[in-house]
């Protein structure tokens, strides 16, 4: 055992004490955190106002004095006005108050645009000329509206707009969005209704989700972080399993080829290094857990979600990730062991990264179904056990304590399978050059006594 030791320490050394790993684990999530807080400051820009002359083709006579009003700059304000209060009112239902003042300074500045100056020019018939206005620049655009676009009983839904180049997206939205509107209040006036009554009717209420816990608590709930808490938890695991296993494989590979093996089996058995190297590098998947799930945690209490975290989730966390870093590592080693370059390896571990994969292409579907036939049976499947259980110990839905249980069961027999394979793999092949094994002479020395 402690010769083991040594060999894991040695590993855990020569990976951690590296520019490589430093970068990876402690200077990249802060850069992270600090290009969210401050690339939104240094890249926004102040809005320019809608200028130009906006020709339109009203054979109706209906629409254009009610898009004239859209681009009034008194409506204009009075419409951004509302915007605010519908924006502060929404993220007081959704949002805790940490997250909430810091993101309604981003979203107001999309209401910070001047009041537009767009005049109208009403009449006339020919769209050709109209368009060679366009193209040198004198006109901002032309609209053309038909008659069918106001009939109830329209074919099409559709009113038609050319512009000049250069028009800014923020532009072509304002101008998109007034003709709408337009179109929409010279339907109701021509149909006798009220818009401002219909659109109060229309308005559909927010509902606000509060979470009753166990403990007593309450705490507020949006979709979309009860979607994305399940994946952050998954890539979390799959980041670090994966990033440790491509350094067990690394290293393997390079001290094979460097002939630094021969010298270390020198003084331990094959089985030694190989359960030396795996938890050395577990215990470099655990710095990075740790570093990256204490930025996640730290986050979630500072903006008011921490019951999104709670013990027995992060207790999850450490439970999968053992088990997945201990299939992944067992994986790396074997492969590492059979060839004696990188590109070979990669031949090698594609099909068996497919099988991996499978829970993290179906993560949308596993989190919202947790407990549908399909999570439920890949949950049972090692090497898709960890990633697929994580996904669902994790999400909204509670999953059996039976299945928690039985697939753990299920995990660590498929661990104990893997490494024995492993271990069988890497006494032969660990001192093997040349031509890099095929998966069937890999199973020859999977049976080979």
């Amino acid at each position: 055992m402690r010769r083991v030791l040594e060999v894991a320490v040695r590993e855990f050394r020569t990976t951690v004490l590296t520019k490589a790993f430093l970068i990876a684990a402690v200077i990249l999530p802060s850069v992270m955190w600090g290009m969210a807080i401050l690339l939104p400051a240094v890249l926004h820009a102040p809005p320019k106002a809608l200028v130009g002359t906006l020709a339109v083709l009203d054979p109706t006579g209906l629409v254009a004095p009610l898009l004239a009003r859209e681009f009034d700059a008194q409506a204009y304000l009075a419409r951004q006005a509302q915007q605010r209060a519908a924006l502060e009112a929404a993220l007081a239902q959704t949002l805790p108050a940490q997250f909430r003042d810091s993101l309604r300074e981003q979203l107001t500045r999309l209401l910070e645009a001047p009041a537009p100056a767009v005049e109208l020019e009403v009449g006339g018939s020919d769209l050709d000329a109209l368009k060679a206005r366009l193209r040198t620049g004198e006109l901002l655009g032309v609209a053309v509206i038909g008659e069918e676009v106001l009939s109830l009983e329209r074919a099409e839904n559709k009113a038609e707009l050319f512009l000049r180049e250069s028009v800014t997206r923020e532009h072509l939205d304002a101008l998109q969005g007034g003709l709408q509107r337009a179109v929409v209040a010279a339907r109701a006036q021509r149909e006798g209704l009220d818009l401002e009554r219909a659109r109060a009717v229309l308005d559909r209420p927010a509902i606000v989700t509060t979470t009753v816990t166990r403990k007593g608590g309450e705490a507020r709930e949006n979709e979309l972080t009860k979607l994305f808490v399940p994946l952050a938890f998954m890539l979390l695991v799959w980041m670090s399993t994966w990033v440790t296993g491509n350094y067990l494989l690394t290293s393997t590979i390079e001290e094979k080829s460097n002939r630094v093996i021969e010298v270390l089996l020198s003084a331990v058995s094959p089985l030694e290094l190989l359960s030396g190297k795996i938890l050395g590098q577990c215990a470099v998947g655990l710095v990075m857990v740790g570093l990256y799930g204490g930025v996640g945690v730290s986050a979630a209490f500072n903006f008011g979600y921490a019951h999104l975290v709670p013990p027995e989730k992060l207790a999850y966390l450490g439970l999968y990730f053992v088990m997945a870093y201990l299939m992944v590592a067992a994986t790396m080693a074997a492969v590492g062991s059979a060839v004696s370059e990188l590109r070979e390896a990669q031949t090698l571990l594609g099909p068996v990264t497919l099988i991996f994969m499978v829970p993290l292409l179906a993560w949308f579907f596993i989190s919202e179904h947790p407990n549908s036939p399909f999570a439920v049976a890949i949950s049972f499947i090692p090497p898709m056990t960890p990633f697929a259980m994580i996904l669902r110990v994790t999400s909204a839905e509670s999953v059996p304590t039976w299945q928690v249980a039985a697939t753990t069961v299920v995990g660590f027999a498929g661990v104990w399978g893997m490494i024995w394979a492993a271990a069988r793999i890497f006494r032969v092949g660990i001192l093997m050059t040349g031509k890099p094994a095929t998966p069937g002479e890999l199973l020859k020395w999977i049976r080979f006594e």
